[in-house]
Protein backbone atom coordinates (compact mmCIF):
# COMPACT_ATOMS: atom_id res chain seq x y z
CA UNK A 1 0.00 0.00 0.00
CA UNK A 2 2.59 2.42 0.97
CA UNK A 3 4.35 1.98 -2.28
CA UNK A 4 1.15 2.28 -4.48
CA UNK A 5 0.69 5.76 -2.28
CA UNK A 6 4.70 6.52 -3.02
CA UNK A 7 3.29 5.93 -6.83
CA UNK A 8 0.40 8.04 -6.96
CA UNK A 9 2.05 10.88 -5.41
CA UNK A 10 5.21 10.84 -7.94
CA UNK A 11 2.55 10.97 -10.12
CA UNK A 12 0.51 13.31 -9.28
CA UNK A 13 3.72 16.17 -8.64
CA UNK A 14 5.24 15.15 -12.40
CA UNK A 15 1.65 16.01 -13.90
CA UNK A 16 1.77 19.18 -11.75
CA UNK A 17 5.08 20.09 -13.20
CA UNK A 18 3.75 19.03 -16.59
CA UNK A 19 1.28 21.53 -16.66
CA UNK A 20 3.08 24.44 -15.13
CA UNK A 21 5.69 23.98 -17.77
CA UNK A 22 2.93 23.42 -20.53
CA UNK A 23 1.10 26.66 -19.00
CA UNK A 24 4.43 28.91 -18.96
CA UNK A 25 5.23 27.78 -22.83
CA UNK A 26 1.71 28.79 -23.62
CA UNK A 27 2.18 31.88 -21.55
CA UNK A 28 5.75 33.04 -22.89
CA UNK A 29 5.43 36.10 -25.79
CA UNK A 30 7.16 33.95 -28.97
CA UNK A 31 10.11 36.00 -30.59
CA UNK A 32 7.49 37.29 -33.12
CA UNK A 33 5.04 39.05 -30.98
CA UNK A 34 6.94 42.50 -31.12
CA UNK A 35 5.79 44.61 -33.40
CA UNK A 36 6.82 48.75 -34.05
CA UNK A 37 3.60 50.88 -33.25
CA UNK A 38 4.98 54.65 -33.40
CA UNK A 39 3.21 57.03 -36.52
CA UNK A 40 4.75 60.05 -37.33
CA UNK A 41 2.71 62.69 -34.85
CA UNK A 42 4.25 60.61 -32.07
CA UNK A 43 7.96 60.81 -33.66
CA UNK A 44 7.75 64.29 -34.44
CA UNK A 45 6.46 65.31 -31.32
CA UNK A 46 9.46 63.92 -29.66
CA UNK A 47 11.81 65.22 -31.92
CA UNK A 48 10.58 68.80 -31.16
CA UNK A 49 10.58 68.04 -27.63
CA UNK A 50 14.63 68.26 -27.99
CA UNK A 51 14.45 71.80 -29.01
CA UNK A 52 17.70 72.20 -30.03
CA UNK A 53 19.83 68.93 -30.63
CA UNK A 54 23.93 70.45 -29.72
CA UNK A 55 25.75 67.66 -31.58
CA UNK A 56 28.95 69.44 -31.51
CA UNK A 57 31.29 71.60 -29.29
CA UNK A 58 34.68 73.63 -29.94
CA UNK A 59 36.85 75.56 -27.55
CA UNK A 60 38.86 78.20 -28.87
CA UNK A 61 41.74 80.65 -27.89
CA UNK A 62 42.72 83.35 -29.93
CA UNK A 63 45.26 86.37 -29.28
CA UNK A 64 43.39 89.51 -29.96
CA UNK A 65 45.16 93.08 -31.22
CA UNK A 66 43.09 95.59 -31.21
CA UNK A 67 44.15 99.78 -30.84
CA UNK A 68 45.43 102.60 -33.11
CA UNK A 69 47.07 102.73 -35.63
CA UNK A 70 49.85 104.53 -37.12
CA UNK A 71 53.86 104.87 -37.10
CA UNK A 72 56.08 103.79 -34.18
CA UNK A 73 56.39 107.52 -32.79
CA UNK A 74 52.28 107.85 -32.74
CA UNK A 75 52.04 105.01 -31.76
CA UNK A 76 54.41 106.18 -28.51
CA UNK A 77 52.88 109.63 -28.02
CA UNK A 78 49.36 108.69 -28.59
CA UNK A 79 48.76 105.03 -29.29
CA UNK A 80 46.51 102.80 -27.34
CA UNK A 81 46.56 99.11 -28.07
CA UNK A 82 45.66 95.96 -26.40
CA UNK A 83 46.85 92.74 -26.33
CA UNK A 84 43.84 90.37 -25.66
CA UNK A 85 43.92 86.06 -24.55
CA UNK A 86 40.54 85.16 -25.70
CA UNK A 87 39.18 82.28 -24.79
CA UNK A 88 35.53 81.09 -25.77
CA UNK A 89 32.78 78.15 -27.14
CA UNK A 90 30.90 77.26 -30.19
CA UNK A 91 28.31 74.82 -30.00
CA UNK A 92 26.54 73.34 -32.99
CA UNK A 93 23.75 71.50 -33.51
CA UNK A 94 20.31 71.62 -35.11
CA UNK A 95 16.86 73.88 -33.82
CA UNK A 96 14.22 70.81 -33.95
CA UNK A 97 11.73 73.02 -33.93
CA UNK A 98 12.11 74.11 -37.39
CA UNK A 99 11.00 70.24 -38.44
CA UNK A 100 7.55 69.93 -39.82
CA UNK A 101 5.02 67.16 -39.90
CA UNK A 102 6.20 65.95 -43.65
CA UNK A 103 9.76 65.98 -42.81
CA UNK A 104 8.98 62.55 -41.06
CA UNK A 105 7.90 59.18 -43.22
CA UNK A 106 7.75 55.95 -41.46
CA UNK A 107 6.85 52.86 -43.33
CA UNK A 108 6.29 50.26 -41.26
CA UNK A 109 9.81 49.13 -39.68
CA UNK A 110 11.69 52.30 -41.81
CA UNK A 111 11.60 55.88 -40.56
CA UNK A 112 13.15 58.86 -42.92
CA UNK A 113 13.90 62.37 -41.43
CA UNK A 114 14.50 65.45 -43.27
CA UNK A 115 16.63 67.91 -40.71
CA UNK A 116 17.26 71.51 -40.83
CA UNK A 117 20.72 72.05 -41.78
CA UNK A 118 23.67 72.23 -38.85
CA UNK A 119 24.11 75.85 -37.14
CA UNK A 120 26.07 77.49 -35.01
CA UNK A 121 23.31 78.09 -31.80
CA UNK A 122 25.93 79.57 -29.27
CA UNK A 123 29.07 81.85 -29.56
CA UNK A 124 30.18 82.82 -26.16
CA UNK A 125 33.46 84.22 -24.59
CA UNK A 126 34.45 83.01 -21.39
CA UNK A 127 34.85 85.94 -19.97
CA UNK A 128 36.75 84.46 -16.88
CA UNK A 129 39.60 82.69 -18.95
CA UNK A 130 39.71 85.53 -21.29
CA UNK A 131 42.32 88.37 -20.39
CA UNK A 132 44.26 91.49 -21.17
CA UNK A 133 48.05 89.91 -21.66
CA UNK A 134 49.30 93.51 -22.66
CA UNK A 135 47.85 97.34 -22.91
CA UNK A 136 49.96 99.80 -23.99
CA UNK A 137 48.92 103.45 -24.10
CA UNK A 138 51.04 106.68 -25.37
CA UNK A 139 52.70 109.01 -24.03
CA UNK A 140 50.06 111.73 -24.34
CA UNK A 141 47.17 109.64 -23.79
CA UNK A 142 44.82 108.30 -21.29
CA UNK A 143 43.81 105.81 -23.48
CA UNK A 144 39.85 104.18 -24.51
CA UNK A 145 38.05 103.28 -22.16
CA UNK A 146 35.94 101.27 -24.37
CA UNK A 147 38.78 99.61 -26.22
CA UNK A 148 38.87 96.12 -23.72
CA UNK A 149 35.02 95.87 -24.71
CA UNK A 150 35.56 96.50 -28.43
CA UNK A 151 37.98 94.04 -28.42
CA UNK A 152 35.54 91.10 -26.66
CA UNK A 153 33.28 91.97 -29.28
CA UNK A 154 35.93 91.27 -31.76
CA UNK A 155 36.80 88.02 -30.30
CA UNK A 156 33.31 86.54 -30.22
CA UNK A 157 32.90 87.07 -33.95
CA UNK A 158 36.92 85.29 -34.45
CA UNK A 159 36.08 82.52 -32.32
CA UNK A 160 32.29 81.76 -34.17
CA UNK A 161 34.88 81.70 -37.40
CA UNK A 162 37.62 79.43 -36.39
CA UNK A 163 35.16 77.15 -35.49
CA UNK A 164 33.36 77.48 -39.02
CA UNK A 165 36.99 77.44 -40.55
CA UNK A 166 37.71 74.36 -38.18
CA UNK A 167 34.71 72.48 -39.87
CA UNK A 168 32.03 72.51 -36.17
CA UNK A 169 29.03 72.29 -38.59
CA UNK A 170 30.43 68.97 -40.64
CA UNK A 171 31.22 67.24 -37.43
CA UNK A 172 27.55 68.17 -36.11
CA UNK A 173 25.97 67.17 -39.13
CA UNK A 174 27.97 63.41 -38.33
CA UNK A 175 27.34 63.33 -34.77
CA UNK A 176 23.50 64.63 -35.28
CA UNK A 177 23.40 61.58 -38.09
CA UNK A 178 24.65 59.21 -35.48
CA UNK A 179 22.53 60.40 -32.32
CA UNK A 180 19.28 59.99 -34.40
CA UNK A 181 20.24 56.95 -35.79
CA UNK A 182 20.71 54.78 -32.50
CA UNK A 183 17.84 56.84 -30.80
CA UNK A 184 15.70 55.44 -33.94
CA UNK A 185 16.75 52.01 -33.84
CA UNK A 186 16.19 51.86 -29.96
CA UNK A 187 12.44 52.44 -30.96
CA UNK A 188 12.65 49.58 -32.81
CA UNK A 189 13.04 51.19 -36.31
CA UNK A 190 15.17 48.87 -38.57
CA UNK A 191 15.99 51.19 -41.36
CA UNK A 192 16.61 54.55 -40.13
CA UNK A 193 17.50 57.23 -42.91
CA UNK A 194 18.78 60.55 -41.99
CA UNK A 195 18.85 63.52 -44.78
CA UNK A 196 20.38 66.80 -43.60
CA UNK A 197 21.38 69.89 -46.16
CA UNK A 198 24.84 70.86 -45.77
CA UNK A 199 25.28 74.51 -43.32
CA UNK A 200 26.73 76.88 -43.42
CA UNK A 201 28.24 80.02 -41.37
Amino acid sequence: MKRLYSFIAIGGIVVVLLLVMWLVLLLRPGANNYRVNVNSQTVIKQIRSLNRLETSSYTIEKIVDAGTTGGQLRQLLFGDRILLIAHGEAIAGFDMNKIKDQDIEISRSMVKVRLPAPEILVSRLDNEQTRVYDRRQGVFTRGDSQLESEARKEAELIIKDAACKGGILQEAEKNGRSQLTALFKSLGFITVVIDIPQGSC
